[in-house]
């Protein structure tokens, strides 16, 4: 067999085993054997069949379904029902599940109660700044994860769409304020900084 044939028999096994369906612990033996400096007992035919013959096979079943392991475990401070809720406002504003439970590390450690001088809640917002995004009620209500994540959500989701994609940047923006970024790149409308 040429060189040039083996070399690139084993590049496709190469890249083919590192997919998910063929890494199976029974697929694995077969392709480390054909990998593994054993190409001077294949012959061509074997290296052509062999291939197909895997392929037919199937090598098991397929991928695995997601579960609900595949969930991260909970933060300190963080219930079920409370992830749940940051899921929901997260998904309602389009924005990553990430970045909320990121900053509700960073601003109160999943404490909905936290309160520090003069920002409230979950996600630490100023009364003034819930105003802006629509809240009407008393700052207290603040203090109640789901307000403050539908509030405080709204307002970090024109950060996000300041950042470019960037969670750290988002989250940066959230932390100082965006106003007059939001106003230089006309912005202020899909931000919720001014009514539409």
């Amino acid at each position: 067999m040429k060189q040039a044939t083996v070399t690139a028999i084993m590049r496709w096994l190469t890249n083919w085993r590192h997919n998910a369906y063929w890494a199976a612990p029974h697929c694995v033996g077969v392709v480390h054997l054909l990998r593994c400096g054993m190409e001077h007992i294949l012959s061509r035919r074997i290296c052509l069949i062999a291939p197909l013959c895997m392929a037919l096979t199937g090598c098991g079943s397929s991928a695995p379904a997601p579960t609900a392991a595949s969930e991260p475990p909970l933060h300190p401070n963080e219930t079920p029902q409370l992830r749940s809720q940051i899921n929901h406002w997260a998904d309602h504003y389009a924005i990553p599940r990430s970045l909320v439970h990121k900053l509700a590390i960073r601003e109160s450690t999943h404490r909905p109660s936290a309160r520090n001088g003069p920002y409230w809640g979950l996600l630490q917002i100023l009364p003034e700044t819930a105003r802006t995004m629509g809240h009407r009620g008393p700052p207290a209500q603040l203090l109640d994860a789901d307000v403050n994540l539908e509030y405080a959500g709204k307002y970090l989701r024109g950060a996000w769409l300041l950042s470019d994609g960037n969670e750290a940047t988002a989250i940066g923006w959230y932390a100082r304020g965006y106003y007059y970024e939001a106003k230089r790149r006309g912005l202020l409308v899909e931000t919720g900084l001014r009514p539409g």
